[in-house]
């Protein structure tokens, strides 16, 4: 049985793969013990912390230029994700709750299935310039 990417479907992939890793991060914050002494805030925390904030908003915005197939999102996608793995392989030992890292691990997964789909799918066209919408009619009845 093979199931026929079509843009409804690869918008709802592009969509689960937003939310998912936010549930991690809810499920890490609920699940995560009361630290008793907290440290000062250091220089290396606030650059860690910007770089963090800049991976959410271009992580946020290739997520909206998938569903609006914005032909810059696919390559920034891939860059992000590229930089991402860097930064997790980096990072250290994770000290997520097990349940967050199953969806941190379903997040990389649904990170590289719509990248798959963005570039070798039918619904590839739709980022391309021209009228790929209605060569596609076709093929999406």
């Amino acid at each position: 049985m093979t199931i026929a990417m079509t843009p409804q479907l690869f918008k709802q992939l592009a969509v689960a793969n937003l939310i998912v890793p936010f549930v991690g991060v809810a499920v890490d914050v609920v699940r995560s013990p009361a630290i008793p002494d907290v440290e000062p805030f250091t220089m290396s925390d606030g650059i860690q912390s910007a770089i963090a904030l800049l991976f959410i908003v271009v992580f946020v915005a290739t997520s909206i230029g998938f569903c609006l197939f914005a032909r810059w999102s696919r390559p920034v996608a891939l860059w992000f994700l590229a930089a991402a793995v860097a930064w997790t392989a980096l990072d250290g030992p994770s000290q997520s709750a097990a349940l967050a890292q199953a969806f941190y691990d379903l997040s990389s997964l649904l990170s590289g299935a719509t990248l798959a789909a963005a570039y070798w799918s039918p619904v590839s066209r739709l980022f391309e310039p021209g009228k790929a919408e209605d060569d596609l009619r076709e093929v999406f009845r």
